[in-house]
């Protein structure tokens, strides 16, 4: 598995500093509302993205959950909205290779568009126009770095006039956020690319293991169809409740090979509490099947108990997992605390509390 081991995160949205050391191939991120969880899974997200500028419009537009996210919205990956706190991702994958990321919001002056701007204008510590968003990175491989530039500019009513990608670089790597809103999905994507590769029949058979009654899976007209054992015409994925496309959603896309890590918010989101157990055991089955990291927040108990079941059941499976506690301490700021599969077993089995330190 070519994952990301550790991670370190400065002054990225609501972070001011976070290392988590020691990822495994399934990462669950436990943590208070607010704690940093859906952000670490967007700083993933970024320094896997980290050549593309359009990068972080994509993920305010999936956080905001609007179609079209402002250019000037980027001022919220800034913490405390301050744009000269440049946000800082550093990564060490499984393989020692290294990326790092440093996010820039400029004034850049142009003779011809703006010859009246001041290169920067602000009223205290708020930016009133800025026109460039610069991604700044590094790989470092054997010891030797290679740094990269790619940029976006946008002209005063927020559209985009020009943008340069990153010369000589090309990401071999691609992780894919699945947000926490039901109706945000890659599903006909995920699954084209599955059916090509005419693997629609495990596709089939992983939502057998959600309900028996499913007999047919098909792309028509752009949405995803599902047929049941007794109805005469199949039905649209949408129609067919919240829960079984959100876990279609989870499942496509980990199994799609284009997909490198998957990061998924709030992972219990829309599904009843019965189906959990399927859901991790098709997580872990696919993360090792197709040779994938996931990453994972939750906030519910039920969810913890469902994984701790399904490990107890899957020895295979349990060296693959660790768990993140994450909490805001006040000597020492932001910290995450890691638990292995016995860390997790022990907590259900004595009923400790594992989704937030201070009690």
């Amino acid at each position: 598995m070519r994952g990301i081991k550790n991670i370190e995160i400065s002054n990225f949205r609501g972070i001011e500093h976070l290392k988590i050391d020691d990822m495994a191939r399934v990462n669950v991120l436990l943590g208070q509302n607010n704690s940093g969880k859906s952000t670490v899974l967007e700083s993933i997200a970024m320094l896997m993205s980290m050549s593309n500028p359009d990068a972080p419009q994509l993920l305010n537009s999936s956080r905001t959950r609007k179609p079209f996210s402002n250019f000037i919205d980027i001022k919220y990956f800034f913490r405390n909205l301050d744009v000269s706190l440049a946000p800082q991702l550093n990564a060490t994958h499984s393989d020692s290779t290294g990326r790092s990321l440093r996010m820039g919001l400029t004034y850049v002056f142009d003779e011809k568009a703006e010859p009246d701007k001041e290169p920067i204008q602000q009223t205290g510590s708020a930016v009133r126009y800025v026109n460039t968003l610069e991604l700044n990175f590094d790989v470092k491989k054997n010891n030797s770095i290679q740094s990269y530039k790619c940029w976006l500019r946008v002209n005063p009513s927020g559209m985009v006039v020009n943008r340069k990608y990153a010369d000589g670089y090309l990401e071999q790597d691609r992780a894919f956020l699945i947000s926490a809103d039901l109706m945000s999905s890659n599903l006909v994507n995920d699954l084209t690319e599955l059916f090509k590769r005419n693997n629609k029949d495990s596709v089939l058979a992983l939502l057998k293991l959600f309900d028996s009654r499913i007999n047919g899976i098909e792309i028509l007209k752009d949405d995803v169809y599902i047929g049941f054992e007794g109805l005469s015409e199949m039905l649209p994925s949408g129609m067919a409740g919240d829960g079984l496309r959100r876990y279609l959603n989870i499942v496509a896309a980990a199994a799609n090979p284009l997909n490198n890590m998957i990061l998924i918010d709030e992972i219990d989101n829309g599904i009843h509490y019965s189906a959990y157990t399927k859901l991790w055991s098709a997580i872990f089955a696919l993360a090792l099947n197709t040779d994938k990291q996931i990453f994972v927040t939750t906030h519910s108990q039920e969810t913890l108990n469902s994984l701790n079941y399904v490990l107890e059941n899957a020895a295979q499976y349990q060296d693959e997992l660790r768990l993140y506690t994450l909490e805001s301490t006040r000597l020492k700021g932001l910290q995450a605390y890691k638990y292995t599969y016995q860390g997790l077993k022990d907590a259900c089995e004595n009923n400790i509390e594992l989704r937030s330190i201070v009690q």
